[in-house]
């Protein structure tokens, strides 16, 4: 297998990657003080003392197994175009990524594939998994918030668009014919330019295609149905111990929808329409507002912000190595 011929870590420090940490961790700061502020410093301080380490331990508990989990799916996606690496180094890759999980749509994630690269795995190859990988979490995380049907009906037509979406992009992906055309129309460009560019769009949808067949299909949708279930019941175990009577289903209905208008907003890590969708949805089942604005804090400080200060931890470790 290939092995690097020049450092290739620092890349993850780069100007550009720390400016998108800092704005994602700046923009954050600022939202969460604005929102602590307004809501009333002591009793939001008051609300997060109830947390004992036990609490916050389930709770980093469970994202870590979310994270293994996914890591897990990765790692076959990748089998499937005959690669097989070194599981612990592979894993302190994947959670590299998570360093630039605060951009939009968590496209800095696919710095993986350039850390892989010079393991032997080809680029075209990373992306389609990576790709595939986002594809089935939004899906996941789609058929979770279904749970808000009977509850929340202002947010039924937002989920139900998200899904028949989905359901749409799904079918073209897998459709050879689909892709046949648009091979072909990529050949009928004269700019050259646009017809390598769509080339490269075409291929990389080809190669998800084959991650997108039934049983790999089928294996990545349960992996990613385990990892989002434990966030989700790590979040009902949340609203328990805050005395938020409320479903499992609503719970995972809660918390999902949250997630989900945070990936369609677009924003960095959906940091600002992820917490204020929680809020909304909480406080529409009878919470108080000084709980429904400490839940949403809390559970992204451990799932988004654990993610993020892992990925860090795991750059830091990587350049120190190389």
């Amino acid at each position: 297998m290939p092995q690097p011929a020049q450092p290739i870590y620092p890349v993850l420090l780069s100007s550009r990657h720390k400016r998108a940490i800092i704005i994602s961790l700046l923009l954050a700061a600022t939202l969460y003080l604005v929102i602590v502020i307004s809501a009333g410093y002591q009793q939001i301080i008051q609300a997060i003392q109830r947390m004992n380490p036990l609490i916050w331990s389930i709770l980093l508990l469970s994202s870590l197994l979310n994270y293994v989990v996914r890591f897990i799916r990765w790692q076959f996606f990748l089998r499937q175009f005959g690669y097989q690496l070194p599981g612990l180094q592979h894993f302190v890759y994947y959670l590299a990524g998570f360093a630039l999980t605060t951009t939009p749509g968590k496209a800095g994630e696919v710095i993986r594939s350039v850390l892989l690269h010079p393991r032997g795995v080809r680029f075209p190859h990373s992306i389609a998994a990576f790709f595939t990988e986002r594809l089935l979490d939004i899906i996941v995380v789609a058929l979770l918030a279904l749970g808000t049907f009977s509850l929340f009906e202002n947010y039924t037509f937002i989920v139900a668009s998200v899904c028949a979406v989905l359901v749409v992009g799904l079918t073209l992906l897998r459709c050879r014919r689909c892709h046949a055309w648009c091979r072909a129309w990529q050949h009928r460009l004269h700019h050259t330019r646009l017809r390598r560019w769509l080339g490269v769009v075409v291929d990389l949808l080809g190669k998800s295609r084959r991650l997108l067949a039934w049983k790999i299909f089928y294996v990545g949708m349960g992996f990613g149905l385990l990892a989002w279930s434990l966030q989700g019941l790590a979040f009902s175990f949340l609203l328990q111990h805050f005395a938020v009577t409320v479903s499992l289903w609503a719970a995972l209905g809660i918390y999902a929808t949250s997630l989900l208008i945070g990936a369609i907003s677009f924003l960095p890590g959906g940091v600002g329409s992820t917490e204020v969708t929680m809020y909304l949805l909480l406080k529409s089942t009878g919470v108080d507002d000084i709980t429904a604005i400490t839940l949403p804090l809390i559970s992204r400080l451990s799932t988004l912000w654990f993610a993020v200060s892992l990925g860090m931890l795991s750059t830091a470790y990587l350049t120190r190595q190389n």
